[in-house]
């Protein structure tokens, strides 16, 4: 144990549980986790038909929650959404509703950088997007016909970002 040796120890278990308000027993898992700061001590249950506990807390449960709480965190931390400060309730609902539009426009941008053959790229989160393709140095000429562009001349990602709009 971690007492013993100065490292982390996981032990995970399988079992049956009934709890008073389930109609039938559930397969459980445990995983039992001693570190320097105490005991780690995590219980799920799961459907699916595997039985190794270790396997389906790392392949499943792990995965999941870091999913999960990996987009709650961009939509909080990158689209503002955490900013409701208005006394105004609708105020409120039009700026999270403005911070989640925001979000699936980050997210489609996300799905078209997939398809470029730019591998640095398709691994950047919401804030690499919005620093890298986004907050970029452009002069805009409007003419009665046509609105053109002209990135900057040091823009890293130039390549990328035509790729992008020629899809």
């Amino acid at each position: 144990m971690y007492l013993d040796h100065g490292e982390k120890h996981q032990h995970f278990m399988s079992f049956t549980y009934k709890a008073k308000s389930w109609h039938k027993p559930q397969q459980c898992y445990s995983k039992v986790e001693s570190t320097g700061l105490g005991m780690n001590i995590r219980h799920f249950s799961s459907n699916l038909p595997q039985k190794d506990a270790r396997k389906i807390y790392f392949d499943f449960y792990v995965k999941r929650g870091d999913s999960s709480e990996n987009r709650i965190k961009e939509v909080k931390n990158m689209c503002f959404s955490d900013r409701l400060s208005n006394h105004s309730f609708l105020a409120n609902f039009f700026r999270l509703m403005m911070s989640s539009l925001a979000y699936e426009m980050f997210l489609l941008l996300k799905q078209k950088i997939k398809k470029t053959r730019f591998e640095v790229a398709k691994k950047w989160l919401i804030s690499s997007i919005r620093t890298y393709l986004l907050k970029v140095g452009a002069t805009i000429k409007i003419t009665k016909r046509r609105i053109y562009y002209q990135l900057s001349k040091s823009f890293v990602y130039k390549g990328l970002f035509r790729e992008i709009i020629t899809q």
